[in-house]
């Protein structure tokens, strides 16, 4: 397979599927090359076709749409597969859904994941006729052929999946962590290619922070809109907190998190090959001028893919322990150390500390914890004991890790069909069957110590197993449940046919195998009902009263901090005046990337 970036001809490896379809249609995405404007059918490709196979793809061809439907496949393969590797579990949609991907979609400068749609849509656009950057003017240019333009979609889609509240704005974080998750994958994928790594490294004498392109996002879409510049950069800015605590827009506060994550990256590769240096250079550590040698470039090219590894390892990993709804960046400073420590307890290459220290210089911290140390960072544990397989409305927990650790095995050819129909008995990360039920049940009887309302239904949002690697090499499986509740009583009232902003409460959950409850993770909202039979009610699910006074409280400043930023996002929207649709029912995905695609 093969795709260009950086001027270099280069193949993406991906997992082989013996019954991929043309398109290609596979397991988890299908491409729907069909052009909406021109109301067109593109032919398309069979990668199973034997000259195909024989010439490992295509060779690529901006004018060859079926070059492009193998490019669009073969990113969002490696994309999701590097999900799956970091996040210790086979990835799925739900049911028989598969990611649609469509390379021409629409004519204009912009890509956009559709939730809706459950579709990641390309658009193409004439270049800038006064400033093309590289290319012709007027040239039509496609933004299904960058494969940081696919990446950053296609994670969107991953997000979406995994945290599907996450499409709602209840804070200025909330769109702005999934354009910065967006990016860093995208970003770290440029890694996944050590020839171009090792050719950026020769032509910086070492110095990776010169070795720019590595670190800029959708060159080529930037420069071919008339701005001169790729569309976002990692490593433009100085380190200060005053870029994040002005920032509104998603994308320029999103890229604060994502500095800070290079600042890290920087800082840890320049310490890892520091011995190189000194080694190359009689202990000096200076090295002379002229070109590097070319087996100091290859070993730093590795320590150079090695560490975009970890840290973008641990930022994936840490998706499990985040809140199942209005997410801030402060929660994902917290979610990093809390399962990074949880795999590397020593720290011993100090990546932990080093990010964290990064992300405060940039302004990004928890606002509840008394200080920056592990200890403080950690999520809290239950206030009282909690197990999912023990007590009242207990949980046989045997099934999902048993489905979980057959699908981890490639070969398990019919578990992974099973899967790929929607049809295995115990859907891993579904919200039907036995399992979600028994699940339900266990949330509703516990609701007060989840920091949930007794007294309104509880909903499971995701259960899977994950099993990650450890600093001792062994496997640490680990059981993630996610509970949802709806609170229709705490909405404002709205006018006929008219649609509220929706308000809930979340709580992730992360046990032992055992069933032994580690972690809490609550989003939580005032209480309803009689509170003069809470009491009562706490004691029957094993809580207190305080317990559930404590929640109560803070859910009470939760949906004030809500209603402010409610206010403030009305007040700060243009279009206010004309519709009574709430502003933050009107943010989408095609809706910030538009505003980026308007240069010229």
């Amino acid at each position: 397979m093969s795709t260009r970036l950086n001027g270099r001809l280069l193949s993406v490896n991906i997992r082989f599927e013996p019954n991929l379809a043309p398109g290609p249609v596979g397991d988890l995405v299908q491409v729907v090359d069909y052009d909406a404007y021109r109301d067109t059918w593109f032919r398309p490709v069979d990668l199973n076709d034997p000259f195909i196979l024989a010439q490992q793809g295509l060779k690529p061809s901006e004018s060859d749409p079926r070059s492009h439907q193998q490019i669009v496949y073969a990113v969002a393969m490696s994309v999701i597969e590097r999900f799956e590797r970091f996040g210790g579990r086979r990835f799925r949609w739900l049911g028989k859904d598969r990611l649609a991907l469509v390379p021409h979609a629409f004519e204009g400068r912009n890509a956009f994941f559709d939730p809706d749609r459950g579709a990641v849509l390309f658009g193409y656009y004439r270049a800038s006729a006064k400033e093309p950057g590289a290319n012709l003017p007027g040239q039509l240019m496609f933004t299904c052929l960058s494969v940081d333009i696919i990446a950053h979609e296609v994670t969107h889609a991953i997000v979406h999946r995994i945290r599907g509240r996450y499409r709602d704005a209840t804070n200025a974080d909330v769109y702005a962590w999934h354009e910065a998750f967006a990016d860093l994958v995208a970003l770290f994928h440029h890694f996944l290619f050590p020839e171009v790594v090792e050719f950026m490294i020769a032509n910086s004498e070492g110095e990776m922070i010169k070795a720019t392109a590595l670190f800029e996002l959708a060159r080529e879409f930037g420069e071919s809109t008339g701005r001169g510049e790729a569309l976002r950069s990692a490593i433009r800015t100085a380190p200060s907190p005053d870029a994040y605590l002005n920032a509104t827009e998603p994308h320029e506060r999103g890229a604060c998190f994502v500095a800070a994550v290079f600042d890290a990256y920087l800082e840890v590769y320049k310490a890892s090959i520091a011995p190189l240096r000194r080694l190359a250079t009689g202990g000096s550590g200076v090295l002379p001028p002229g070109a590097l040698p070319p087996d100091l470039v290859k070993l730093a090219t590795r320590e150079a893919v090695i560490n975009a590894d970890r840290l973008l390892g641990m930022v994936v990993r840490a998706f499990d322990f985040l809140p199942v709804v209005d997410v801030r960046f402060g929660d994902v400073v917290r979610a990093i150390v809390t399962a990074d420590r949880a795999l590397f307890p020593d720290d011993t290459l100090r990546l932990r500390a080093t990010l964290v220290e990064a992300l405060r210089r940039r302004g990004i911290h928890p606002g509840e914890v008394t200080s920056l140390a592990d200890e403080a960072l950690l999520w809290e544990p239950p206030e009282t004991p909690l197990n999912l397989s023990a007590g009242q409305a207990s949980v046989d927990l045997s099934p999902l890790i048993l489905e979980a650790t057959r699908f981890l095995d490639l070969t398990d050819e019919e578990a992974l069909h099973m899967q790929s129909l929607g049809t295995a008995p115990e859907r891993e990360d579904g919200e039907n069957g036995p399992m979600a039920a028994a699940l339900e049940q266990w949330g509703q009887h516990h609701a007060l110590s989840l920091g949930l309302d007794p007294d309104l239904p509880v909903r499971i949002a995701g259960q899977h197993v994950a099993y990650l690697q450890a600093a001792d090499g062994q496997p640490r499986p680990f059981v993630v449940v996610q509970y949802l509740q709806h609170h229709p009583e705490l909405e404002e009232p709205v006018g006929e046919g008219e649609r509220p902003v929706q308000l809930y409460s979340g709580t992730t959950v992360i046990a032992k195998v055992n069933g032994e409850v580690e972690y809490l993770i609550a989003k939580p909202l005032p209480m309803s009902g009689d509170f003069s039979t809470l009491a009562a009610k706490a004691a029957q699910a094993g809580a207190t009263e305080q317990l559930a006074q404590y929640w109560h409280g803070l859910g009470g400043l939760r949906r004030d901090r809500l209603q402010e930023w409610f206010e403030d996002a009305e007040a700060a929207d243009a279009m206010a005046a004309w519709t009574n649709e709430p502003a933050v029912q009107r943010m989408t995905f095609a809706q910030f990337h538009a505003n980026l695609a308007e240069v010229d």
